[in-house]
């Protein structure tokens, strides 16, 4: 265990397996029909409020409220 090959090859080896986590995360193995899911929301996008309709009002004072 003490063998440099040894040592040199549990390197080579963690770098491959670094590398292969990579490509799978950032979808480089998709051809081969490996990777992640993806991660989809449609209905989020369907419900989100467009910015330049909305309208802001002051803030109402406390003696209104009273």
């Amino acid at each position: 265990m003490n063998s440099k090959y040894f040592w040199r090859n549990v390197v080579y080896a963690l770098a491959a397996i670094n590398l292969l986590f990579w490509l799978w995360n950032d979808g480089g193995l998709r051809f081969l029909g490996l990777g992640p899911k993806p991660v989809q929301e449609p209905h989020r996008v369907d419900n989100q409020v467009d910015p330049e309709l909305l309208t802001i009002k002051p803030a109402a004072s406390a003696a209104s409220s009273h």
